[in-house]
């Protein structure tokens, strides 16, 4: 128990010097979400909930390129460690194919299936959220492919161990993001640009989006100073034997992932009969709790890639000093912007809408998250430790066990037999936490994940 209370400076700094770069990176990224919502706020809670609802649906489209994603970090992660880069970028080209065809393929079934998809889930909302989650969702899968393969570069470049050059790109991307935003949703009449409302804000998205991972693609061929670079030279034959090793974290990271989604889904679905005030009101809470997770998985990547990277040299003592030191980190940000989270929840909750109830209805989400934001440390902490490993077929088992059984069986069970609406969800949200954040804890500790093969 000793390495819980000893403090190692050199794994501290370090991981802080990998972290940080991606904690700034999704604070950006947070940052537009946080701005887009408030805007959809402004034009009326119907387009809070109608885009809160084409997210939850996008989130699941998204999980076959998510575990692709994971599959692509880890490995690149491990021959980095082992000194093998003409491996890093082959892995990283095999995913690139991968992650094209994926992209598409999900965005044309998307784009064929989008109002009985739609239908399907969210038939219950009220017309005029369902009739703006459509015109937002048609929009927004033409973007599917570009996301894609933005993710995949910038899981790769942090496998490699940069964190900087993804953080810089996501920053200019997110700035232009913001200001396409401002002026398609609400219009620009003096230059005789008129206001788009929601589709204005979905075509802000799609075109930032294409415009960052062309910059990204570019930045890999034309800078060679990165840990990660590519050329003409390289070899971009189709690799079998590095696709199957992708796959291999992949598929499992594929099934975590649609366990995860999935149950956000169904829990959304759950929370549509309880009316656009609940819907709005949840959307502003998960908004807010991004305060507290994007700084915690900045730390989740920087574990990810140092666990990785000392367990492909092969020093298993260095791998389990980076996965406590992460994690001890992470715990005591957590729980500094949970207190902070709890004792500004009204004006937080403010900042997205005007609406009483709304306010009111978000400020218990914001204040349960602020509780339990240290164990949404241990969570994503423990798992990244135990993804970098290989050991995902434990998270993933553990993922349907706690988020299934609490956050959705139980939320469902506790609306359906006492109707106490989103206190119900948060419940369950308390018990998913806890249970998975043991398991995970439990798992580490053992530390047979050192010695996985991948």
């Amino acid at each position: 128990m000793k390495k819980w209370f000893r403090l190692d400076k050199r794994a501290d700094k370090e991981i802080i010097s990998l972290a940080w770069p991606s904690i700034t990176e999704q604070i950006l990224e947070m940052m537009v979400g946080m701005v887009s919502t408030i805007f959809m706020g402004r034009i009326g809670i119907y387009a809070v909930a109608a885009v809160g609802m084409v997210n939850m649906l996008m989130g699941f489209l998204q999980t076959v390129f998510s575990g692709l994603s994971i599959g692509t970090t880890v490995i690149i992660a491990r021959v980095t460690g082992e000194g093998r880069n003409e491996d890093a970028k082959r892995a990283l080209i095999q995913s690139g194919y991968m992650a094209i065809i994926v992209g598409v393929l999900i965005a044309v079934i998307g784009r064929v299936f989008s109002l009985p998809l739609l239908g399907l889930f969210f038939g219950k909302a009220e017309p005029e959220v369902f009739e703006a989650g459509i015109s937002y969702l048609n929009i927004i899968l033409i973007n599917l492919p570009f996301l894609v393969l933005d993710i995949i570069v910038s899981g790769a470049m942090r496998g490699a161990g940069d964190t900087k050059t993804p953080m810089i790109i996501t920053g200019g991307v997110n700035i232009l993001n913001i200001i396409l935003n401002t002026v398609l949703i609400f219009g620009v009449p003096a230059l005789h640009i008129p206001a788009f409302g929601i589709v204005g804000s979905a075509t802000a998205v799609t075109v930032s989006r294409i415009i960052g991972v062309t910059v990204r693609v570019l930045v890999l061929y034309n800078f060679k100073g990165l840990k990660l670079n590519l050329s003409l030279k390289d070899d971009y034959r189709i690799r079998g034997d590095m696709i199957k090793r992708i796959i291999n974290i992949g598929i499992p990271g594929f099934i975590e992932q649609a366990v995860m989604q999935g149950g956000f889904l169904v829990l959304q679905i759950i929370i549509v009969p309880l009316g656009t005030v609940a819907m709005a009101a949840y959307q502003i809470g998960l908004n807010i709790n991004a305060l507290a997770f994007f700084p915690i998985f900045g730390f989740a990547i920087a574990n990810t890639t140092l666990v990785g990277q000392s367990l492909g040299e092969g020093d298993y003592e260095k791998a389990e000093t980076y996965s406590h030191e992460s994690l001890k980190i992470a715990m005591a940000v957590a729980f500094v912007i949970g207190i902070l989270m709890f004792i500004f929840s009204k004006h937080l909750a403010g900042l997205y809408s005007g609406d009483p109830l709304v306010i009111k209805e978000s400020i218990g989400i914001v204040c349960t998250f602020g509780v339990i934001e240290p164990l949404l440390a241990v969570l994503n902490l423990c798992s990244a430790t135990l993804k970098a490993a290989g050991d995902i077929k434990y998270v993933m088992i553990t993922s349907f066990v706690g988020l299934w059984t609490f956050r959705v069986l139980l939320s469902f069970l506790l609306i359906s037999w006492f109707g106490i609406g989103l206190t119900a969800v948060m419940i369950g949200i308390f018990f998913d936490f806890s249970s998975r954040s043991a398991m995970y804890l439990i798992r580490v500790n053992h530390g047979k994940w050192k010695f996985l093969a991948v």
